[in-house]
């Protein structure tokens, strides 16, 4: 595999997402929207309805999860285009008539959508970070993040379930005809991520346990490894020229 094959690929599809405005001001504006939002409800639990620290613990330590769901829901939208998109533009028949194997355009693929997210998620949960801290740091005493808890998720759990979503929907994608089809489907991706928090809710799985999100991480790369080695392995180029038509 020749990665700078699929660095130029995602090169390409990074560029074409900067002039597409509207990808742009989503991908942006979700992630600051709930570094803000978080804190401001944070902030209203503590000035409104005097919680004590240990509810305030617990709000932040579950607030955390809030990033994981948006790493799952966040790349949806622009991976479940990707190759669609490609096909709607027609574009897609000088891209595979290129001397580029399957596996460095999926790579490619994954790239680029991998790398705008995750920039975007960062952001967010270094505004929500900050404020958290502002508005709780007297009620408890101390500034509660960063911490090793946060540290685990921001930098292993939501990298990692943002490539699983990407995964399943850069598949998706190269399958259908219709980028609401892909998104639709593509949004399967993230049900077990709710129905785990759903769970947590109930206090049937820790969420704010190390060892429960490391043991997630963990899935999370076994399940984005095997739907690389599915994409590649149903990656007919043959059906994709002619089936989008």
């Amino acid at each position: 595999m020749r990665l700078w094959k699929s660095w130029a690929l995602a090169r390409k599809d990074m560029k074409i997402l900067r002039r597409r405005k509207s990808l742009v001001g989503g991908l942006l504006v979700i992630p600051v929207l709930l570094g803000i939002g978080l804190p401001a409800i944070l902030e209203y639990v503590i000035t409104k309805k005097g919680a004590q620290s240990s509810v305030v613990v617990d709000l932040l330590g579950a607030f955390a999860y809030f990033f994981v769901l948006l790493s799952v829901v966040l790349p949806l939208y622009i991976s479940s285009y990707s190759i669609v998109g490609e096909k709607l533009e027609r574009s897609i028949e000088p891209l595979l008539a290129t001397p580029t194997s399957d596996e460095e355009i999926l790579l490619g693929k994954y790239i680029g959508v991998f790398i705008p997210v995750l920039i975007a998620i960062w952001l967010g949960t270094a505004i929500f970070m900050i404020m958290a801290d502002a508005f709780s740091s007297a009620s408890l005493g101390y500034y509660y993040y960063p911490n090793q808890s946060f540290g685990i998720i921001v930098l292993i759990a939501v990298p990692l379930a943002c490539l699983y979503a990407i995964s399943f929907s850069v598949f998706v994608s190269a399958k259908v005809n219709s980028a609401q089809t892909a998104y639709q489907l593509g949004v399967l991706t993230a049900v077990p991520f709710f129905i785990l928090y759903v769970l947590g809710e109930l206090g049937i799985v820790s969420l704010v346990s190390d060892l429960n999100i490391l043991i997630i991480s963990a899935a999370l790369l076994v399940m984005a490894v095997v739907m690389f080695f599915i994409s590649r392995a149903t990656f007919k180029r043959e059906e994709i020229l002619t089936s989008w038509k």
